[in-house]
C-alpha cells in the first residue's frame, strides 16, 4: 500500500515538473512594468559616470610591486624604524591617503635566526611600529590591521646577511 502511494506521488511530481518545464518554453520574457524598460519613459538605459574608476585604479597602484607601497626594512633584532624606513613610510602615507576606503594589512617579517616564538613576537612589534608611525602621519588606525609571519615568508631565500636584510621587514597588502 505504501509502495503504491509512493509510486503515485513520484509520478505526480514528474508530471508536474514536465508541465512546468514545458509550459515555460513558449513564454516570452515580458517585463513586469513595461514603462521602465527600453527607454519608453525616463532617461532610457542606465548611464554611468565613471566615478569610482579613479579610486579603483589607485587601489591597484597602491598594491603594485613597482609603484605601490614600499616595504620597510629593519636592523637585526630590532623593531626601531630606521631613517630609510621613515622616508618610505612618508611616501606610503601619501599613497594611502589617496585611496580612503581601502584597509591595509601590515605584515611583520623576520629573518630565520631566533626561535619561532621570538620571531613571531618581533614580527608583530615591527608591524605595530609601522602602524603607529603611519598613524602619526595621519592614517586612521581603523584602516590598518597587523599580522606577524615571523620567519615563515622570507622575501629572499638564503642563509646570510645578503638575504636576511630583505627578510627583516614590514610589507603592505590589502586586507580582505
Amino acid at each position: 500500500m505504501v509502495t503504491r502511494w509512493s509510486s503515485r506521488l513520484t509520478l505526480l511530481a514528474l508530471v508536474l515538473l514536465l508541465a512546468a518545464v514545458g509550459g515555460c518554453k513558449g513564454k516570452k520574457d515580458t517585463p513586469i512594468n513595461p514603462d521602465l524598460v527600453g527607454g519608453t519613459s525616463g532617461t532610457g538605459p542606465e548611464q554611468t559616470s565613471g566615478e569610482g574608476m579613479q579610486e579603483l585604479e589607485l587601489e591597484k597602484l597602491l598594491f603594485s610591486k613597482d609603484k605601490g607601497l614600499k616595504p620597510v626594512y629593519f636592523d637585526y633584532d630590532s623593531y626601531a624604524l630606521r631613517p630609510d624606513a621613515l622616508t618610505a613610510l612618508s611616501g606610503n602615507a601619501e599613497l594611502i591617503k589617496k585611496v580612503p576606503n581601502v584597509i591595509i594589512q601590515i605584515e611583520g617579517h623576520c629573518d630565520e635566526r631566533g626561535t619561532q616564538e621570538y620571531n613571531l613576537a618581533l614580527g608583530e612589534k615591527r608591524a605595530l611600529a609601522t602602524r603607529e608611525h603611519l598613524m602619526k602621519l595621519g592614517i586612521s588606525g581603523d584602516r590598518m590591521i597587523t599580522i606577524s609571519y615571523g620567519e615563515e615568508n622570507p622575501a629572499v631565500d638564503g642563509h646570510d646577511e645578503s638575504a636576511w636584510k630583505f627578510n627583516r621587514r614590514s610589507e603592505f597588502n590589502k586586507a580582505m
